[in-house]
């Protein structure tokens, strides 16, 4: 049996391997490009700004979060007979 043929795939240049009797295509490797160091550090210098930014939208969040626990506490502290909860508080 022979070894399989191996071509560049003009599409991506990756390699395909095609058996040599039948010609069917046995395997395809898309050729993995890598990003230039450049690239990669140029994308880090946004970075440490994003993650400031999301962890400033979490912190905002969670006072958010607290403060309308702490107004749901306080409304049922004021009314300790009611069943069910005034119509302008959602209890979650």
């Amino acid at each position: 049996m022979s070894e399989p043929l191996e071509i560049e795939c003009p599409l991506c240049h990756g390699i395909i391997t095609v058996d040599r009797e039948t010609g069917k295509i046995l395997s395809h490797q898309e050729k993995k490009i890598r990003p230039s160091f450049e690239a990669f550090l140029e994308s880090q210098k946004t970075r440490t700004e994003d993650l400031n930014k999301k962890f400033e939208e979490a912190k905002e969040k969670e006072k958010l979060r607290l403060s309308n626990i702490e107004k749901k506490f306080e409304a049922a502290k004021k009314n300790k007979d009611l069943k069910d909860p005034p119509p302008s508080i959602m209890w979650d």
